[in-house]
C-alpha cells in the first residue's frame, strides 16, 4: 500500500511541469513584445527624421545670431540677387587657411548662394593644400594665385579680389559684401562706369600722402569705376562716357562758359554731379545755375554753435553734427545716423515741394539736417558769436548742409528712367585724410546713386572682432585638466553607472 502511495506521489511530482511550460511561454511573449516595441520606435524614430529633413530641405532657413549681424547681407543685395541678377555667378574663394577673415567671408559667400536660389554657383579651397585645384583655377582665369583670391566670374567677365580689398585701409573692417557686389555690378554693367574729377579749381589738402582724390582712387578701385580727369577750360562738351562729374574743394568760381558747358551736360546728355563745396569760395556765375535747380548756397553764412568751457571761455565750433534723414535714396539706408563735418560748413536751402520745379520735372530733396543747437551765422568772424536777427536760427526749420536734386526721374524706384541727378553738400572736407567711415560711405553713396547703381546703396561694411582671453599658466593648466582629464572622467562614469544600473 505505501509502495503504491509513493509510485502515485511520484508520478503526480514528474507530472507537474506545466507551470514552467506556462511562465517560458509568457517570457517568450513578453520578448516579443518588447522587440515589437524597439522595433516600433526605430520605425518611427526613422520616420521622423525623414519627415524632419524632408521639411527642412524645402523649407530652409538661416539665421544670423551675431550681435553685429556680420554674416547677413543688406536687404538691397538680397533684393539684387533675387530679382535683378539675371547671368550665372561662379564664385570661387582660393583662400588660405590662415586667413583672418576666411570663415566670414566664406560664411558670406554661402549666403550670396542661399539667396540667389541657383543663380550663384560657389566653391572654395586653400590653394596651399589643394595644389591640383589651385592649377585648375590658375589656368582657368590665367593669373597666379600667390595670394589669397577670390574671383567673380559672369558671363565669362572675371572680376578678382585679394584679401585686402575686401577690407579697409585699416584692415579694421570687412567690407566683404560691399566689394563683392560691386564686383558683381561691374561685370553685369554693359559698359564701365566713368567719373571724372574736374580738375584745376583748387589745390586738394594733402596729409601724410592722402588727400581727397587719392581717396577717390582707392574708392573707385574697390567700387569698380573709372576715374579720370577733367578740364573744362579747353572743351565745349562733356566727354560722352562721363557717367557722372565730381567737384571738390572748388577754390574759384567756373567761367560762363564753363557754366554753359555744364548746363548742357544736365539738360543734353542726362548728365550728374556730385559736388563738395568750399563754403569760403564765391561763385557767382555757378550758383545761379543751382538756383535753377531748386538749391540755393547761402554761403554768406557758416554754420556753427558757441560754447564757454572753463579754459579758452566762449568758442566757436564748426564741426557741424548732422543727422542723416530719411525718404531719399542716399541716406535712407542710415536714416537718423549722426556724422561730423569738419572745417566750415555753409547751409544748404532747399526749394521742396516746389510747383514751378515740379512742372519741369525736377525734385529737389534735403538729405542732412545740422543739429539744432548749431544756426547759420552771419557774422561768422566775430570773436564771440551769438544769434541774431540776421542769422538763420533753426526754427521751426531745420538747417540743411546737404540735398539732392534730380530731374526727369520716376516716383516708383521700380521703373527706370534715364534722369538728371546730382548731390550738392555744402562742405569740401569729407574726404579729407582722415575721413570717417559714415562720410565715406555718403560720398560713396551719392556717387553710386549719380551712376544708377540703386543696387549699391545702403550696403554698410562690418567691423572684424578678434576675442583674446588673457590667463596665467596655472589657469591654462587648470582647464586644460578639466576638459582633457575630468570631464571625460565624469561622463565615462556616468555612463558606467548607467549600464550597470540597467544589466540589474
Amino acid at each position: 500500500m505505501s509502495e503504491i502511495t509513493d509510485k502515485k506521489q511520484f508520478q503526480t511530482s514528474s507530472d507537474d511541469p506545466v507551470k514552467p511550460d506556462t511562465e517560458s511561454s509568457r517570457g517568450r511573449i513578453e520578448r516579443r513584445k518588447i522587440a515589437l516595441n524597439v522595433l516600433m520606435q526605430m520605425f518611427f524614430a526613422i520616420l521622423i527624421f525623414v519627415l524632419i529633413n524632408y521639411i527642412s530641405y524645402g523649407n530652409y532657413q538661416r539665421w544670423d545670431l551675431s550681435s553685429t549681424k556680420k554674416y547677413s547681407v543688406s536687404e538691397d543685395t538680397e533684393a539684387y540677387l533675387q530679382d535683378q541678377l539675371d547671368d550665372k555667378v561662379t564664385l570661387t574663394m582660393a583662400f588660405l587657411k590662415s586667413s583672418k577673415i576666411r570663415n566670414q567671408l566664406k560664411v558670406l559667400l554661402e549666403e550670396y548662394e542661399n539667396i540667389s536660389k541657383g543663380k550663384i554657383i560657389f566653391e572654395e579651397f586653400d590653394p596651399i593644400i589643394n595644389k591640383n585645384k589651385s592649377l585648375e583655377i590658375s589656368d582657368r582665369y590665367q593669373t597666379t594665385i600667390d595670394q589669397s583670391y577670390l574671383f567673380i566670374e559672369v558671363g565669362g567677365r572675371i572680376k578678382k579680389l585679394t584679401e585686402n580689398d575686401l577690407l579697409d585701409d585699416k584692415g579694421r573692417t570687412f567690407t566683404g559684401e560691399d566689394a563683392i557686389t560691386s564686383a558683381m555690378l561691374a561685370a553685369t554693367e554693359s559698359k564701365p562706369k566713368t567719373v571724372y574729377l574736374i580738375a584745376g579749381k583748387g589745390k586738394l589738402k594733402e596729409v601724410n600722402g592722402r588727400s581727397a582724390d587719392k581717396e577717390i582712387l582707392g574708392l573707385s578701385t574697390r567700387h569698380f569705376f573709372e576715374l579720370k580727369e577733367l578740364t573744362l577750360g579747353n572743351i565745349t562738351k562733356i566727354p560722352e562716357d562721363a557717367d557722372s562729374l565730381i567737384l571738390i574743394n572748388p577754390e574759384t568760381d567756373f567761367t560762363l562758359s564753363e557754366v554753359t558747358v555744364l548746363t548742357k551736360y544736365w539738360e543734353q546728355q542726362r548728365g550728374s554731379m556730385v559736388l563738395l563745396l568750399n563754403p569760403a569760395t564765391k561763385m557767382p556765375n555757378f550758383y545761379p545755375f543751382l538756383r535753377s535747380l531748386g538749391i540755393r548756397v547761402d554761403n554768406k553764412y557758416r554754420v556753427l554753435f558757441s560754447e564757454t568751457t572753463g579754459i579758452g571761455g566762449t568758442q566757436k565750433v564748426y564741426s557741424v553734427q548732422s543727422k542723416l534723414l530719411g525718404g531719399n535714396p542716399v541716406t535712407s539706408s542710415d536714416e537718423g545716423a549722426i556724422t561730423t563735418f569738419a572745417g566750415q560748413t555753409c547751409p544748404i536751402s532747399v526749394a521742396e515741394n516746389n510747383e514751378n520745379l515740379a512742372s519741369k520735372g525736377i525734385t529737389a530733396v534735403p538729405l542732412l539736417a545740422a543739429d539744432p543747437k548749431f544756426w547759420g551765422d552771419l557774422e561768422h568772424t566775430e570773436p564771440y558769436p551769438k544769434r541774431s536777427d540776421t542769422d538763420m536760427i533753426p526754427d521751426p526749420n531745420p538747417i540743411y548742409v546737404a540735398a539732392m536734386v534730380e530731374k526727369g526721374g520716376s516716383e516708383d524706384s521700380a521703373v527706370k528712367i534715364e534722369s538728371s541727378r546730382m548731390v550738392v553738400i555744402g562742405n569740401s572736407t569729407l574726404l579729407d585724410p582722415i575721413p570717417t567711415r559714415l562720410n565715406v560711405e555718403l560720398v560713396m553713396n551719392a556717387i553710386n546713386w549719380t551712376l544708377d547703381r540703386e543696387e549699391r546703396l545702403g550696403i554698410n561694411p562690418t567691423n572684424v572682432i578678434s576675442f583674446r582671453i588673457d590667463m596665467s599658466p596655472e589657469k591654462y593648466k587648470t582647464l586644460f585638466y578639466l576638459i582633457v582629464c575630468i570631464f571625460p572622467a565624469i561622463a565615462f562614469c556616468f555612463g558606467i553607472v548607467i549600464w550597470s544600473a540597467r544589466r540589474s
